[in-house]
């Protein structure tokens, strides 16, 4: 049995692609991006303590991530030279890996445009 909580923010940001074939994406716009955090019970938190991890020190470790992405220009972020949907899920994930966190899935989306990256650790 897994057992999985997640939290979920929105940022808004500006970008440009360097590699699309969509004219219009070369030039610099604006996006709001959801982005959903899993983490996973891995050291049976949940009998131990009764929950996997205190939703607040949920929000304060998601919020250090957040800070870094809202209302900026992604390309000049660095590792985020190439801003696509693939590269801000990497981007969150390498910021969170280092917070203690058992990540168990990544989920990126622009809801206006229907699009969502995944990643499953």
């Amino acid at each position: 049995m897994k057992k999985i909580i997640s939290k979920s923010f929105y940022f808004e940001a500006a970008h440009k692609l360097i590699n699309t074939e969509n004219e219009e994406n070369k030039n610099i716009h604006g996006h709001s991006y959801f982005v959903e955090i899993f983490i996973i019970d891995n050291d049976d938190q949940v009998s131990k303590k009764g929950l996997i991890l205190d939703f607040s020190i949920f929000q304060e470790k998601i919020n250090i991530i957040k800070k870094d992405l809202d209302h900026k220009y992604l390309n000049e972020i660095n590792g985020l030279e190439n801003p696509t949907l693939e590269h801000i899920g990497l981007y969150i994930y390498g910021g969170l890996k280092e917070l203690d966190l058992h990540l168990y899935k990544i989920l990126v989306k622009r809801k206006s445009c229907g699009e969502t990256f995944i990643l499953e650790v």
